[in-house]
């Protein structure tokens, strides 16, 4: 059955999501930063987390069609959690990528009547100068028009050496060819992250929460995808070799993901 792109509607925005399984809880994805909307890739997506449709029904959102300059994560997290409540949405268990873990940290403060529990998952809690180089890298590239460069350190940085050697003429031929209108969002989205930092404010998240990450991510220096976990005093599930994308690399991943959800 082909997954439909949906839009939620509000006064000041659009955003699409796709859904999919047909279980009695509700399930929030929110992926990582990309080149182009993870709508594109919606048939892929819910095949991959084809394991989670008999337990929950899965929503997979974007981040808003317009994008303004200066939008940042905690805009984001504003904008996600609107789109949730437009939708009738409640005791999520929300799944937040990279960004989209940073968006889901900021949603589960401002909002956490909204989150039953929560995974984060490759990301961090606070953007500082030695964790940011490669967002700053990859918004020059796009500014510069440069798409062979840019998709080329997303390949090699994300994934891990093996995966990108194997995987990675494919991944950048998915990743390229983006309009000019995808290309500017990006950087709008890349430079989003900049003064992004909940770290003081991460006690006050009382849901059961998860930390996912690889000791081999080369984007978020594991120390600091290692004191959320602290800070937040969650249970942690830590890689040694895979890259950023462990949710991509490691089977194991999802069937970790799914457990702590239904435990």
């Amino acid at each position: 059955m082909p997954v439909i792109i949906e839009k939620v509607k509000t006064d000041t925005f659009e955003m699409k999501y796709f859904k999919f399984g047909n279980g009695a809880k509700t399930a929030v994805i929110l992926p990582g930063l990309g080149i182009k909307s993870v709508t594109s890739a919606a048939e892929s997506v819910a095949s991959a987390y084809k394991s989670m449709d008999d337990d929950f029904t899965v929503y997979v959102f974007d981040r808003r069609t317009e994008c303004p300059q200066g939008y940042s994560i905690k805009d984001m997290a504003n904008d996600t959690a609107e789109a949730i409540k437009r939708l009738g949405l409640r005791d999520v268990y929300l799944f937040g990528v990279s960004q989209g873990g940073m968006i889901a940290q900021a949603l589960t403060l401002d909002y956490p009547q909204l989150v039953r529990k929560a995974v984060f998952c490759s990301t961090i809690a606070r953007i500082t100068e030695d964790n940011s180089e490669i967002l700053r890298k990859w918004a020059l590239f796009a500014e510069q028009g440069d798409e062979e460069s840019l998709t080329e350190s997303m390949v090699n940085t994300v994934f891990s050496d093996e995966f990108a050697e194997k995987y990675g003429d494919f991944l950048k031929q998915v990743m390229g060819g983006a309009s000019k209108e995808e290309i500017e969002r990006f950087i709008i989205l890349a430079k989003g992250c900049e003064g992004f930092d909940v770290y003081d404010r991460l006690p006050e998240i009382k849901c059961p929460a998860l930390v996912i990450g690889s000791k081999a991510d080369k984007i978020f220096n594991f120390k600091y995808i290692n004191e959320l976990a602290e800070r937040l005093n969650a249970q942690m599930i830590v890689y040694e070799s895979y890259g950023h994308a462990v949710y991509d690399e490691t089977p194991d991943c999802l069937k970790n993901i799914i457990e702590f959800f239904n435990s």
